[in-house]
C-alpha cells in the first residue's frame, strides 16, 4: 500500500447522503418563503455546517437568528442519518479489505461527526474507524487542510503517511496541496469530474467500489 492511513471523506464518499443535503436547504428556504435559485447548494459546498446558519441569514435576510437556523438543519438532517442514510455500495467491502491490510482509518467531514457517527454505527462501518473529526473542530471548512491535519495528528502521522479519499475536487486540492496522497472517488453530483481526476493520485471511477 502507498498510505498507511486513510482519511476519508463522509457524505458522498462513505454515505449515500448528498440527496438529503441537497433537498434540506431548499425545503427550508421554502418554508421561510424564499425561493432560492438551484445553486444554493453549491454555494454552501465548503462550510462547515455550524457556518451554514450565518451564510443563509445574511443571503437571504432571515428573520430567526444564525444558531436557530443551524438547530433546524441540524434536527432534520440527523433523523435522515438516524434513520435513512445507508453506506455507497461496495463501501463496507473496499473498508473490510484496507483494515485486512493494516490500513487504519478515519472519517474527516465538513458536517458533523456525532451525525456520522450514528449513521456509522447502524451501518456496521464504526469497527472499521478509528475515529471521526469535523470542520466545526477546527473552525475551518475544506477549503483549508485543518481538519485533515487533524485526523493525522491524532494518528500520529506525517501528511505524507496518509490517503485523503474524497468525491470533491476542491477538497482533493487542498489535501493534495498539504501533502497528502489523495484518492478520488467518482459521485453522479459533483459536475467536475475532471478536476476530481486531476488532483487525485488514485481515481476511482463509477462503479469501482462494487
Amino acid at each position: 500500500m502507498r498510505f498507511r492511513y486513510a482519511i476519508f471523506d463522509m457524505d458522498g464518499t462513505l454515505l449515500d447522503s448528498i440527496p438529503y443535503w441537497d433537498r434540506l436547504v431548499p425545503q427550508f428556504l421554502r418554508e421561510c418563503g424564499v425561493e432560492a435559485g438551484d445553486d444554493v447548494n453549491g454555494r454552501m459546498a465548503s462550510l462547515p455546517l455550524n457556518e451554514c446558519g450565518a451564510w443563509l441569514k445574511e443571503q437571504f435576510s432571515l428573520p430567526q437568528a444564525p444558531e436557530e437556523i443551524v438547530e433546524v438543519l441540524y434536527q432534520r438532517i440527523g433523523k435522515y442519518y438516524r434513520e435513512d442514510i445507508l453506506p455507497r455500495p461496495g463501501v463496507k467491502e473496499w473498508l473490510k479489505v484496507l483494515q485486512e491490510k493494516g490500513v487504519r482509518m478515519c472519517v474527516a467531514t465538513a458536517s458533523s461527526a456525532e451525525l456520522g457517527r450514528a449513521a456509522m454505527e447502524r451501518c456496521g462501518l464504526m469497527p472499521y474507524l478509528d475515529f471521526l473529526v469535523d470542520c466545526g473542530m477546527v473552525g475551518a471548512g475544506k477549503e483549508s487542510p485543518a481538519v485533515y491535519l487533524l485526523a493525522a495528528e491524532k494518528f500520529g502521522a506525517k501528511a505524507e503517511e496518509c490517503a485523503v479519499v474524497e468525491d470533491s475536487g476542491f477538497a482533493l486540492k487542498t489535501a493534495k496541496k498539504a501533502g497528502f496522497f489523495t484518492i478520488g472517488v467518482y459521485e453522479k453530483t459533483e459536475v467536475d469530474q475532471e478536476r476530481v481526476r486531476r488532483y487525485s493520485d488514485w481515481y476511482l471511477g463509477e462503479g469501482d467500489l462494487q
